[in-house]
């Protein structure tokens, strides 16, 4: 059930009562949808961050927590209705679609200037056919969590740096007789997902800015064989590979100490404390191929295009996802989008076990953002990494998801 909750400070409501620092006619209601764990309690953050926006602006904000796997469908139903909310929180592997289909309100003009305020990845995740329709409320990527314990067992004295230290890394690991493993990694979808990353740091592309598809040249199949190889030909990931289809099933393996290696984002933190209290590990940046890269996720604000309170919702996406961010994000330990939460000094204030992430924002790659995307990441990319772990030939798998892609992008 949606837990609906309207915010309004005593001095906002008493200043808009009376005529008294605002004008009731320039004060307006935002509805707001944000993704739930976000609003989990009475005291979250986002409820107080809330009231200092009324209490600047005079405005007041109903906000309204939605699961994530909930969202999208109630979005697109609602907001196709010329219903919904006026500012809504969206994964951003959700902006092309809702962008295509005339939901957003093109935000272009009002980020232009405020476009070096924040990192270039996240940015880049809101934008649809050269237009902004969204700006990052909150960031993350992939990195390398590491057995300690397993990996000096093997004799590996640091967390592999490179592609070739990961493999060896993997490798060492992996024990038939202990049924242990170099590397725990995701089935179809999931594993799809941990596998964009190599693609771009081995100079690979899907599909690239100016749209043209570029699945089968070799930079992709060489990242493809890499990884699917520690399965069919080192047998460095256990089964459970050809059938994790969740976080937790991917985690699991590391939890129980049966996989060295994990790539995974910032969510699988809280899972592994209380799944292995006493488990000994550590997180690192990805290991780099011919360049640094790792997929991005998180989650943008957006307006409607059908609010009737456009200026005041505008102002609650700019407060939301600006400068004050980095210290909203700290609060849940996220990852702020801005700029800021880059710096050095900004990195140094996080957590350990958060810093690598922020380390290797830089090199963070948006997903492809056009329309058809989450067909693509479905229907080619889940059914390819199954393909390739069963044994079919990688360059023959990596053709034809070409050519499946092509004809979806109608090229």
């Amino acid at each position: 059930m949606n837990i609906h909750r309207k915010l309004m400070t005593g001095a906002a409501a008493l200043a808009l009562g009376l005529g008294v620092g605002f004008s009731p006619a320039l004060a307006d209601n935002i509805v707001f949808w944000i993704n739930s764990p976000l609003a989990s309690s009475p005291d979250a953050p986002i409820y107080a961050e809330l009231k200092a926006f009324e209490a600047e602006t005079g405005h007041t904000v109903e906000l309204q927590p939605v699961a994530h796997m909930e969202m999208e469908r109630n979005l697109t139903v609602a907001m196709s209705g010329g219903a919904g909310p006026d500012v809504m929180a969206l994964d951003i592997a959700w902006v092309a679609g809702l962008a295509n289909a005339g939901l957003l309100m093109d935000l272009t003009e009002q980020t232009a200037p405020l476009a070096e305020g924040y990192q270039k990845g996240p940015l880049a995740s809101g934008r649809f056919e050269q237009r902004q329709y969204a700006l990052p409320l909150y960031t993350n990527n992939v990195a390398l969590f590491v057995n300690n314990k397993m990996l000096a067992d093997a004799g590996i004295d640091k967390a592999p740096t490179n592609w070739e230290e990961f493999r060896e890394a993997a490798i060492a690991m992996t024990n038939a007789e202990k049924g242990t493993y170099g590397l725990t990694f995701g089935g179809s979808r999931t594993g799809a997902f941990q596998l964009y990353s190599f693609i771009w740091q081995n100079g690979g592309e899907v599909i690239d800015d100016e749209g043209k598809v570029r699945v089968g040249e070799p930079e992709s199949v060489e990242a493809v064989e890499f990884l699917s190889s520690l399965y069919t030909e080192h047998k460095a990931m256990p089964d459970s590979v050809l059938t994790a289809n969740s976080w937790d099933e991917v985690n699991a393996p590391f939890i129980q100490e049966r996989a060295g290696m994990l790539v995974s984002g910032d969510w699988a933190i809280a899972a592994l404390k209380n799944g292995n209290p006493n488990l000994d590990w550590s997180v690192h940046p990805l290991p780099v191929g011919k360049q640094a890269a790792t997929v991005i996720g998180g989650y943008n604000l957006a307006v409607n295009a059908n609010t009737s309170v456009g200026d005041a919702s505008w102002q609650l996406v700019e407060w939301l996802t600006g400068p004050r961010s980095v210290e909203l994000m700290g609060k849940y330990n996220r990852l702020s989008a801005a700029a800021g939460a880059a710096a050095p000094e900004a990195i140094a204030a996080l957590p350990e076990e958060i810093k690598p992430f922020m380390e290797q924002a830089d090199a963070g790659r948006a997903r492809p953002v056009v329309a058809e995307w989450s067909q693509i990441h479905s229907e080619v990319f889940g059914t390819v990494w199954d393909s390739v772990l069963r044994g079919q030939p990688v360059a023959d798998v990596m053709s034809k998801a070409d050519a499946q892609t092509k004809s979806i992008m109608g090229q």
